[in-house]
């Protein structure tokens, strides 16, 4: 169940994959989409209408979810063959998918050559560069004819990161939202009934949470300094993080900076604490796991390592973020979505499309939470009665089901990964080094314009 991508390492590359995709357009459709759905059962089944036996459709597949995870992936992939004569769907791990890591470095490599798999992870910030580049097969029509994937069949704001210029390009897969983690042993010894739902509330509780000093001092908060609750604390204080037309960059505006210039007050006045290097995420988690930390915000994918650490010694539990001086909550997607690439043969994508469709089943994709900690795609799958159990001994996943309808899209911008790039740096001066909120994000803003100009 450590289903968090490291997004900061992948955010780095995302120059690379931009310079590598440009020119690589197509018309982002393989064209047969109009028929997939109604021969989807011929190549399923191995029945080919025009008479006598095929061999079985290959289908290659890339994923950069490791570990554990990867060998779950592979017993999923072996039930599907083993009930799918007519198609073997061959998966393999291509290293980090996320944010432009090693999977997404490759893949661009292989459209490069000429030879990319059938279909391939994608995190759901990187889609719009690569529905942009036309390498991903439009896949609205086969939704639309789908009697189990139609876009009304997934769970509220799960399709938020699967749409580029209002067509559907991808699945979702691996889906995950921020939540608030909080210490309820520690909120009851500081006297404090319930989780905060506002951020005045949060400054308030941080400063009531803190206590003791040096190596025994415990803080109310940490903040994950991390481009992906950052786009939570713009798009919530009531902000954007580019112009409508994303040619500019919006998140610099004093409605966009609320939530991080809390975060930074607290930071300043010791009662929360941050870290640096590239394990900063893994040492969050650490920290109030350990009960050096009362409060953060993590990935519901973070949930199933942060229980293995914690086991018995303290009790906790997840709430749905803070809102801001009476903005509307807006949470980003997180995780992966699966894409059909363009251009390959009728049978294949036919093939393809069978397998995703077997995949996001309601009882599949509830099992796929179960095992892993990512949330389920389809609306059924939380009614069935299995995962209403799941629910019952894991309520922290209920919270991160509630805020999916807060899910807010990122900006559909195929030079969007260099933007984070770029906001991740300002985000490390200001919790790094201490530099100023404002500033520091309006040269960020600058170094942004430039590059989207």
């Amino acid at each position: 169940m450590i289903k968090r991508a490291r997004k900061a390492s992948g955010a780095m590359v995302a120059l690379t994959l931009v310079g590598a995709l440009a020119g690589c357009g197509t018309n982002g459709s393989s064209g047969h989409n109009a028929s997939a759905a109604s021969n989807q059962a011929s190549v399923s089944n191995n029945k080919p209408s025009g008479g006598g036996a095929q061999k079985p459709v290959t289908v290659t597949f890339w994923y950069g979810i490791g570990g554990q995870l990867s060998k779950q992936i592979q017993q999923f992939v072996k039930k599907f063959n083993d009930t799918h004569p007519g198609i073997k769907v061959v998966a393999t791990y291509q290293g980090s998918y996320s944010g432009g890591g090693a999977e997404q470095q490759k893949l661009v490599a292989a459209i490069q050559a000429g030879q990319p798999p059938d279909i391939a992870q994608i995190e759901v910030h990187s889609m719009a560069l690569f529905a942009s580049s036309g390498r991903l097969a439009n896949i609205t029509s086969l939704m639309r004819k789908s009697k189990s994937d139609k876009p009304g069949d997934f769970l509220r704001g799960m399709l938020a990161s699967t749409k580029f210029n209002n067509k559907y390009y991808g699945i979702p897969f691996n889906r995950s939202v921020p939540v608030l983690f909080y210490n309820t042993q520690a909120f009851r010894k500081a006297g404090i009934s319930s989780p905060p739902t506002t951020w005045a509330e949060l400054m308030t509780d941080a400063k009531k949470l803190t206590h003791g000093s040096g190596s025994n001092k415990v803080y109310g908060f940490e903040p994950l300094v991390d481009w992906w609750p950052w786009e939570y604390t713009v798009w919530s204080s009531g902000g954007n993080i580019l112009s409508s037309n994303g040619k500019s960059a919006a998140f610099d505006k004093p409605n966009a900076l609320g939530i991080l210039k809390d975060e930074f007050k607290l930071v300043q006045s010791g009662e929360a604490t941050v870290e640096t290097g590239p394990n900063y995420w893994n040492l969050m988690i650490s920290d109030f796991a350990h009960g050096r930390v009362a409060m953060d915000i993590d990935s519901i994918g973070s949930a199933g390592e942060i229980a293995s650490e914690i086991h018995n010694k303290f009790q906790w539990k997840t709430a749905v973020l803070p809102t801001y001086q009476g903005n509307t909550l807006a949470v980003p997607p997180g995780g992966g979505d699966v894409a059909i690439m363009s251009g390959i043969s009728q049978r294949k994508e036919i093939a393809a499309w069978t397998f995703l469709q077997w995949w996001t089943q309601a009882q599949r994709s509830a099992q796929w939470s179960e095992m892993t900690g990512y949330l389920p795609s389809e609306a059924a799958s939380i009614h069935l009665s299995t995962y209403q159990s799941f629910l019952k001994k894991n309520p922290q996943y209920q919270v991160a089901l509630s805020e999916l309808k807060y899910q807010k899209s990122p900006p559909l911008s195929s030079n969007y990964l260099t933007v984070l790039q770029q906001v991740q740096q300002g985000l490390q001066a200001i919790f790094d080094e201490k530099h100023p909120v404002q500033s520091t994000m309006t040269q960020t803003a600058k170094r942004v314009d430039s590059n989207l100009r």
